[in-house]
This record gives structure tokens, sequence and C-alpha cells, in this order.
């Protein structure tokens, strides 16, 4: 039998009603808050933060042995940040669970439990006491009996005793997002069909939820702004955790770096740049290792690449601007070939890197003109080039070092030196330029040509520069580099460069350079060279980690002549029994590895072996001698037992180590 639909008359709840219901609610929701508190329990939080203020807990181990007091110190962890810190650390976890025999009770574990959860990874402020909790946590809810009944809601100490164990580990939030991203529910239904209804209001829901925000990245269109870039910029997200040492912030940087392609986009760089800042800085730096260094060299070197456009637009925003500025009509008239000529290497994609460097007022002015949007970094000049900007572009098959107002154009067939390369340099001269670098290069490729060429008369210069690059076999699209209105001019004047048929060919380079720091160096009236402290790291420190490193008053005049090999380090070789050429006993260990070893070359070998992967400089600091001393031992007498990595860091080998322990315990018995 079909019968109709039943039509149920929708009733109004008059206001008077709706108010009531409204006052149960919060009347329900206050009796819930105060549940399991009472005046002895306000007694007893009353007494805990006496002891928190007064730095007194004399009898505080034998309390804890009460209900209530585990009840009362649980709840400040959840809910008063300030006293429970005060209250919160290994020990006193321990004394608590101990206390608690056999078991904390359920509201005590599951406040324990929350507390973990709004805290998380930032227990690790406190030495493993995230590791710790979590383990007492697991233990505790092995122990909890199974409940005799269950209600319409998932009891949370009953989830926690079946999921705890990929629930709880720091890659915890990485697991529980997975899950929901398959399963297609939101993040907050999942806690609270979990149980977990506000346990997702600390650091491990926002984990969560970046987690989710990194899935928003891997889904918009290369440059495509959203919220989510606005969100990972927080520190507080962006330093969350992930696996290991990496953070969010870091797969937020791959997953970017990743997608891009050569032109990220001014939203993607941006967001990039104000989260990690400019790559191109020392690997000593604090910034390159919290954020550079976890995110491989490859990508490193594509921000770099990416850069090379924003260094080339300051370059020529300084250039261009202190010349109206100073109404400079040479500078301004020589400006149009020299921008149409750079921003023609780029649209020929020929440029891979590349280096700025300004002035000091060079850079007040691009500062004052582009204020907050200056975002890469850039090494400084002092001296004549105070006024001036300079810029090195490595063009792959060959480099350019450019420069405004009278500073010529170098060009080079190979890398001028690690220099203009290395960012563990930061200042760099006229003389620099013009006469350490080149030196550098012939030094590196003896046979190699270069050369340099003043920006006068106009088309000269350029044809000069194309020409020597024609003459040694690499061709360019003198079209793209030229003004429209001088290419058919320079066409008529000069014709298309011939181009050598052969390439010159590069060697490889004849001797190692090293990226060497601003001449600092002073000779005061002893004779004895002192430098200042490297950057990085303070002399001090070097010398507690090196138990064998004088003082830098004692260092002595380094002493030349016959003794090719070995300059006088410190007082080491000033004593009297190092002013002969003395040599290590033949009859150490390692077949005579040490043998015919004088002093000072045992004493750059003892501070690299207590001292592994450090620089030349730092040495050299120590031990108040110029690095070429050091590097003069280092290549020479110690240049089978010592080898440098790829960031000029020196280590010593195996052999020669155990040589050398050999040989002090040898001393020590005699």
């Amino acid at each position: 039998m079909k019968l109709p639909p039943v039509h149920m008359p929708v009733a109004e709840w008059a206001p008077v009603v709706r108010e009531r219901w409204t006052v149960l609610v919060e009347k329900v929701a206050r009796m819930k808050a105060a549940s399991g508190k009472s005046d002895a329990f306000d007694a007893m939080l009353a007494r805990l933060r006496d002891m928190a203020s007064t730095g007194r807990f004399d009898g505080l181990p034998e309390l804890l042995k009460r209900r209530l007091t585990a009840r009362a110190l649980t709840w400040l962890w959840l809910n008063d940040e300030a006293m429970g810190r005060r209250l919160l650390s290994s020990r006193l976890l321990s004394v608590l669970v101990d206390a608690q025999q056999p078991r904390l009770t359920r509201i005590t574990l599951q406040q324990l439990a929350q507390f973990y959860f709004r805290r998380f990874d930032k227990l690790d402020e406190h030495d493993g006491l995230r590791k710790q909790l979590e383990q007492i946590l697991l233990q505790q809810l092995h122990l909890l009996p199974e409940p005799k009944v269950s209600g319409p809601q998932a009891d949370p100490l009953v989830t926690l005793k079946r999921d705890g164990h990929w629930l709880l580990p720091p890659d915890g939030p990485v697991q529980l997002v997975e899950r929901v991203r398959d399963s297609g529910h939101e993040l907050g239904e999942t806690f609270e069909v979990m149980g977990l209804q506000g346990f997702d209001d600390g650091r491990y829901g926002d984990i969560c939820r970046a987690h989710f925000y990194l899935e928003t990245l891997r889904g918009l269109s290369p440059g495509e702004y959203d919220p989510v870039l606005d969100e990972l910029q927080k520190p507080a997200v962006s330093k969350a955790p992930y696996e290991g040492e990496r953070r969010i912030g870091h797969v937020a940087l791959e997953i970017l770096i990743d997608r891009a392609g050569q032109e990220p986009g001014e939203v993607w760089q941006n967001f990039i740049l104000n989260l990690a800042g400019d790559p191109r800085i020392s690997r000593n730096s604090p910034n390159y290792r919290e954020w550079w260094q976890f995110l491989g060299e490859e990508r490193v070197q594509k921000v770099r690449g990416w850069l090379s456009k924003e260094d080339l637009r300051l370059f020529l925003q300084a250039v261009e601007q202190f010349g109206i500025e100073t109404q400079n009509d040479d500078l301004q008239r020589m400006f149009p070939a020299r921008k149409q000529f750079l921003e023609g290497l780029f649209k020929l994609k020929l440029i891979r890197n590349t280096r700025l460097l300004l002035g000091g007022r060079a850079q007040h002015s691009v500062k004052r003109i582009l204020g907050k949007d200056v975002q890469t970094s850039f090494a400084s000049m002092d001296g004549q080039m105070n006024d001036k900007a300079v810029i090195y572009l490595d063009c792959g098959d060959f480099h350019l070092v450019e420069g405004s107002h009278s500073f010529k154009i170098w060009v080079y067939l190979a890398a001028p030196g690690e220099a203009l390369r290395s960012y563990e340099r930061s200042s760099f001269s006229h003389s620099d330029l013009t006469t350490a670098v080149p030196k550098a290069y012939k030094r590196l490729y003896p046979e190699l040509p270069y050369d340099a060429f003043t920006h006068h008369p106009p088309l000269s210069w350029q044809n000069r520069v194309f020409s020597f690059l024609a003459d040694n076999g690499i061709a360019l699209d003198i079209e793209q580099l030229l003004n429209r209105s001088d290419y058919q001019p320079y066409l008529r004047k000069f014709g298309m460069p011939v181009v050598n048929a052969k390439r010159t060919p590069v060697p490889p380079p004849s001797q190692t350079d090293f990226p060497a720091e601003p001449a600092r160096s002073r000779v005061g009236n002893t004779g004895a060279t002192t430098m200042s402290a490297p950057q990085g790291r303070k002399p001090a420190e070097m010398i507690a980690r090196d138990s064998r490193a004088i003082p830098r008053e004692e260092a002595a005049t380094v002493r030349r002549g016959n003794q090719q090999h070995d300059p006088v380090v410190s007082h080491s070789v000033s004593s009297p029994d190092a002013a002969a050429p003395a040599t290590a006993r033949p009859s150490l260990v390692g077949e005579g590895l040490l043998t015919g070893l004088k002093p000072s070359a045992l004493k750059i070998l003892r501070y690299f072996v207590d001292n592994p992967g450090d620089k030349v400089r730092y040495a050299a600091n120590v031990f108040g001698v110029d690095s070429r001393e050091i590097n003069q031992i280092l290549y020479g007498p110690l240049k089978d037992m010592c080898t440098r990595d790829e960031q000029f860091g020196w280590t010593v080998n195996e052999a020669a180590r155990l040589a050398l322990e050999a040989l002090d315990e040898q001393d020590r018995a005699e």
C-alpha cells in the first residue's frame, strides 16, 4: 500500500526558548571545563605556582605520589605556559611517572597527550624532552586497560593506544596528512573522527596544515600566486619539522625551484628570496647553512642563474642613475650602448652566472631608489671605486668584467681565478680587478690570451670585443648586442667579424687558485705579520679547539733564505731548537712518512688533524702568518698528506694522522 508523504510542520522556536537553550549550552561547556577541578585542585595549583615562583621545590617528589598533584601539574603544563615552563624538566617528568604507580590516571594521561600535541617539536627546546615524552606516552597507553563500554564519540586515548606508534613520532604529521589525503577527507574532520578534537590547536596541527600547504604548491601553475605562499613565509610554518633536519620551508623551496623553468616569475622568486635569502653568499654564513645547504648544488646554481638578470638590472640602474644625478654627459652618452650589449647577452642566454660589485655611493643610490626591492647580495668596492659599479659575467665560453665610468671591459677565455666567483670574498679594490685578477688568470692559464678595452670611441669597443672573441673561435650574434641605430653603421665601418674556424683550446688550470681575502695584513715593529680575524670563526675559538696553538703575542718573524718550505710558524720555530733546519727523527712510524718534516710543517699538520675542514686563512690567523706561508707547506712537504675539499677546507689523511699520533706518543714516552 502506497501512502502519501508525511509533511511535518516546521515549528519555530520562540526567542525565549532559544535564549534558554544558549544558556544551557554555555553551562555545559563550563561544567566540562571545570570537570576534575575542586577547591582541593585549585589549592594544589596555587601551591605549584608558588613553587615555580620561588624556585623552592621541597616536598614536590612526595606530593607527586598523589593523583591530585599529578593532575594539577599536567594541567599547568597544558594551560599555563609561563608557569608550566618553570615546572617542566626531564627529571620532573621521570619523577612524575615513577611516583604514579602503577600508571597515570586517564585524566592525567589525556592532559599529558594534549600537551605533547600542543608543543610537539617545540619540546626539543629542552634537550631530548620530546623523545622522552613520546616514550612515556607509548608506555602509559600500553598500560591503559581497554574500556568496558564505548560511547558515541571516539576515545582519544583509545585512538592513541591503537595508532600512537605512527602518530607520535616526528614524522607523525606527514603520515597523518598522507592518510587524510588518500581518504579524501578534511584534516579537521579526521581529528574529530579519531576523537582528537582539540589536539590540533598547537604545533602538531600547524605542521599538518603546513603539509597541506605543500600539496597546494604542487598544484599551482608556475609563477602563480596563492595565499598559501604568505602562510609558508611565517617562521612558525617554514621552520616546522618535515623529516630529519629538513623543515617545511626546505620542501617548499624544493617544490618551487624544481617546478619553475628559466623564468620563475616575480611572485615565486620573491617568495624564495624572502624565505631563504640570496644564495650567492658564503657557504659559512648562517643563512646559507640554515637554508641553501639542504637544497643541493643543482638547485642553488639554478637560483643563482635566475638572479643574474637581477644583478644586471641593478648594475644598469646604478650606472644610469649615477649619470643622471651627477649630470655626467659622457656616462649618459655611453649608457645605451652598454645596456644593449649586456641585455643582449642575457637574451642570447649566454649568461650563466654573475657577480655584482657596488661602490659605497653606488650602493646608496641603488638602495635609495629601489628601497626594500633590493633583495640580492653584492660585493662592495672602496677607494677610487667608491662611485662605480662593476659586474662579472660568466658566459660559458668567455668571461667578462664590465664596469661603469671609465672602467675598461675585460675579456677572458676562462674563469679568471676564484676571487670573483667565490662568495667567500665580499670586498674588492681597483687594484684587485685590474691587477690581481688578471695575474691570477695568467698564473692559471699562462698561454691563454685576455684583453681589456676602453669604451671609446663608440662602436670601436664593441668591435674589439667581437674581434677578440672571433679570433679565438667564438661567434656572437652581434645584431642582438648592438642598438638598432648602430647596427648598420657598425657593418659599414667594420663589417662582420671573421670567426676563426679553430677554437682556442682552454687547458686545465696550471695551478690551484685560492679566493684570497682582501689584504689586511700589517707589519709591526717586530716584523711579525698579523691579520684580522677571518669571517665566520674567531681566532680565540680556533685556539681553544687547538690545544697546541700558540698565543699570537709569541708569533715570530718569518724566516726565509735556505729554508724553502719552512716559514717560521709561531714560537715553535723561533725557539732555539727551531733556529736550525731541524728535521723529524727518522725513527718515526709510517715507514718514514714524517721523516724530513720541519717543525713548522709538523705544527701545521697537527693543526689540521685537530681542525679538519678548516681553511688556510683560519690556520694563518691562528699562527699569525700570511696565508701564502701555509700554502707553501701544504703544497710542498705536506702535499701527499693533506687533501683539499670543494669548500677549500683541508683534511689530513689517515696514514699521516696515525704517524703523527705515533710521533706524539714517542715524544711523551721520552
